[in-house]
């Protein structure tokens, strides 16, 4: 009998992808997906005629217990934070086939600025040698209390769980909805707005990358041994915790890497970054301060231990793309 996957998030840059890379890998896999619009489920259709789309979205607690019940595998891909949503997801996989949870979350949960928005930290999370800290932060950190909540409800319910961390995903998305990442795409613009690049502080703090297709990979990975007896060599439960990174930047050095692009393109643009002020940058973008203001570290041991490695272009290789896309978006605005 064909494996069922319940997917939330399919209209999303990252859902979205990981649903094509997974029907174009498994054909065999029975894929359902919420979607909160018709709209959306004529896309979707359209898209992969073999794809059931069921209309809702994560308030629809009932709804979710019962598609949970029916899955063998559940992605929860539309949100890091919905923690209503997650333990009802759990809740009906509890139900049913005693399926196996996997939870998007983010190294949003890392944020550090404990050296000042702007400046680098040299603290790195492991995922293997620091699990304890980091599934024992307190509810400051974004994102630790849903992570929190799949982890016990998981535990109470007898559901295995995995969460998943990525850190500033970059490429250009699949899926059929929406292909537009945040933190690059959004630098990439502003800096053709402003005719500069800019920074927060000096911008020397330090993020990790990933490309989305090896993003797409590590879930698609986690997909496969989740449907192995015992849930495969993966891990699960209180320690199944993976990061998911393929290197690390300043965001002063992609500042200036996308306005050396930008100039490659004939468009008049200062070379050297901006640094704003917290306040300053919050008024370029709301989220500026934890989007390009702090650090967040880590290291996938984990999915490596797996077999996974990240195989794409690099984010500097990525970023001629990324320009240009955002060039024919304003270009698109203005005509």
């Amino acid at each position: 009998m064909s494996p069922t996957i319940f997917v939330t998030g399919v209209s999303g840059y990252i859902g979205g992808h990981i649903v094509t890379d997974l029907i174009k890998k498994h054909s065999e896999y029975q894929i359902i997906t919420l979607v909160r619009t018709e709209k959306q489920a004529e896309i979707i259709k359209a898209t992969w005629p073999t794809v059931e789309t069921i209309l809702g979205d994560l308030d629809n607690l009932d709804l979710l217990v019962e598609q949970g019940k029916r899955a063998d595998v559940v992605l929860q891909l539309a949100s890091s934070d919905h923690t209503p949503a997650a333990k009802a997801l759990i809740e009906g996989l509890s139900h049913g086939k005693k399926g196996r949870y996997i939870h998007i979350s983010g190294t949003g949960i890392l944020h550090d600025v404990t050296n000042g928005f702007g400046n680098p930290s040299s603290k790195i999370y492991h995922d293997v040698a620091d699990i304890l800290e980091i599934t024992s932060f307190d509810s400051t950190h974004i994102h630790r209390d849903t992570d929190a909540a799949v982890i016990a409800s998981g535990e109470t319910l007898g559901i295995s769980t995995a969460i998943v961390a990525p850190c500033v995903i970059y490429g250009i998305g699949k899926g059929p909805i929406n292909n537009r990442s945040v933190q690059v795409p959004v630098l990439a613009e502003q800096t053709l707005r402003r005719g500069r690049p800019f920074a927060v502080g000096a911008g020397n703090n330090i993020w990790d990358h990933i490309h989305i297709s090896d993003l797409s990979a590590a879930f698609g990975l986690l997909v496969e041994e989740a449907l192995k007896p015992a849930g495969g060599a993966a891990t699960w439960g209180a320690e199944g915790y993976y990061f998911v990174e393929a290197g690390e930047h300043s965001w002063a050095q992609v500042g200036r890497d996308i306005a050396a692009v930008v100039a490659e393109r004939g468009i008049k643009v200062e070379a050297e970054v901006e640094q704003l002020t917290v306040q300053d940058a919050a008024a370029v973008h709301p989220w500026a301060p934890i989007l390009w203001g702090g650090n967040a570290r880590s290291r996938a041991q984990r999915l490596r231990a797996l077999g996974w490695s990240p195989v794409a272009p690099s984010l500097k290789e990525s970023l001629e793309e990324i320009v240009d896309i955002e060039i024919k978006a304003l270009k698109s605005e203005s005509a």
